[in-house]
């Protein structure tokens, strides 16, 4: 191996050793405060580690500045700045008072945590690599999240999570959520139900596609955790993972069956498709998601559809035009004078909840809203290539697992809040797939 190569080797080593420590400590790390503060932990932990990675992509970009490389940016990248630079803009010319595009306190998705998005992706992007070890500390950080949530299922508050009950002062537990003696509903380490379910959509079909092609006495462990996942995701009551695994997974088995299976599967799967339709039109189903979609079939909507998403996205569908090229800036969405969102309870008509709106629940929609129609194109920009470069390469394995992980997340975001808890994970996810596909076209 000549000195060149060695170096890069060396450089690729240290983002990776970046990139194991980060999944299991910013996955379990809860901070100090319960799920009430769990957020904001996350959030200084997350800055605290990607200035880690400033400095180590700062050593790697000067190593490569001493050896005379040229600075050159892959369309990516490219795509990647862009967003980044649509999103200052947008943060410069925010029209609101109230709030900061730069830095909220509430949801904790401004501008400096867009920075610490892109810059994560750059850095990994142009010196990460995937490998075993990185899998290997995702496999783990996975099983004593499914042992935490196995516990929280039995009733228990491991970690200390649940807040104390008001009545009795005894720890509460899951099943006091979901508006029985708090609102919400939290689990894991990662907090918010909502978010468990997108994450897990990303790591399950990690999981099968890594055990895909081995022997049965070392893919067992894969297809066990992956089942324990699936499970965590039943057990939340969250469709928006579901839908991304089975949305993300009928593009997954597209893309990636041989080639000559393809004409096939994809008529497998839009006879499948077209069933489906037929069964929902045909036929009321006594399930409330089922009955949306019957509903819907039929032209009939509703506000409260996809639990009051209907009434998120219509209200900002609505004002987009009036900042359609910068939007009211990063994160302001709870200062943008939405109408709150009324539940009323069926049996007595009176009011059951009233929820601010604070996220489009629909990540696309989300930038637009926030960032504009320019901001919106970079990033779309950035996941079509990130997907042809899957697509191109799918023979390789880890950018096969990579790219399928980040094909269900994206399906799953399109009905799910966007959290600095979970997306990170998603720009190292794009990073290293564009990584490893460049390091594949190069050879």
């Amino acid at each position: 191996m000549g000195e060149a190569k060695r170096r890069k080797k060396r450089q690729k080593d240290l983002i990776g050793i970046w990139c194991c420590g980060f999944v299991p400590l910013y996955l379990l790390f809860t901070g100090f405060a319960g799920f009430s503060g769990l957020s904001a932990y996350k959030t200084w932990t997350f800055y605290g580690l990607a200035a880690v990675l400033a400095v180590l992509g700062g050593i790697c970009f000067y190593r490569d500045r001493k050896r005379g490389l040229p600075v050159s940016l892959d369309p990516a990248e490219i795509a990647a700045l862009l967003f980044w630079f649509f999103s200052l803009l947008s943060a410069l010319f925010s029209p609101l008072e109230q709030g900061s595009p730069w830095l909220d306190p509430a949801s904790h998705e401004g501008f400096v945590t867009i920075t610490c998005y892109v810059a994560l992706f750059l850095i990994v992007s142009r010196w990460g690599a995937p490998g075993e070890g990185l899998f290997c500390a995702l496999f783990w950080s996975m099983v004593i999240f499914c042992m935490i949530c196995l516990l929280q299922a039995l009733g228990k508050n491991p970690l200390g999570l649940y807040p104390l009950n008001p009545y009795t002062n005894e720890p509460q537990s899951f099943y006091d959520g979901y508006g029985v003696l708090y609102s919400g509903a939290y689990a894991g380490t990662i907090g918010n139900v909502d978010f468990v379910s997108a994450f897990l959509a990303m790591v399950v079909p990690m999981l099968l596609l890594h055990a895909r092609g081995q022997k049965p006495a070392q893919a067992w462990p894969g297809w066990v955790l992956a089942l324990c996942c699936v499970g965590v995701l039943i057990w939340v009551q969250v469709l928006c993972g579901p839908v991304g695994l089975a949305a993300g997974g009928a593009i997954c088995l597209a893309v990636l069956c041989p080639d000559g299976w393809r004409k096939w599967v994809l008529a497998a799967l839009a006879v499948l498709a077209l069933a489906a339709l037929a069964v929902l039109w045909l036929f009321d189903l006594p399930v409330n998601f089922f009955h949306e979609l019957h509903e819907l079939l039929h032209g009939r909507a509703e506000d409260s559809f996809g639990t009051g998403r209907f009434f998120i996205w219509r209200q900002m569908l609505a004002r987009i035009p009036d900042r359609l090229w910068l939007g009211v800036g990063p994160d302001m969405v709870r200062y943008s004078g939405l109408s709150p969102f009324v539940r009323y309870d069926e049996a007595t008509g009176l009011v059951a909840a009233v929820g601010n709106l604070t996220d489009a629940h629909c990540y696309p929609l989300q930038i637009l809203y926030c960032q504009g129609l320019p901001a919106l194109l970079s990033w779309l920009s950035l996941v079509g290539i990130s997907l042809r470069r899957w697509g191109k390469h799918r023979t390789d394995r880890a950018t096969a697992i990579l790219g399928g992980g980040a094909v269900c997340f994206l399906c799953a975001m399109l009905f799910c809040p966007s959290s600095v808890i979970v997306m990170p994970f998603f720009w190292l996810t794009l990073g290293l797939l564009n990584a490893n596909a460049k390091n594949g076209a190069e050879a």
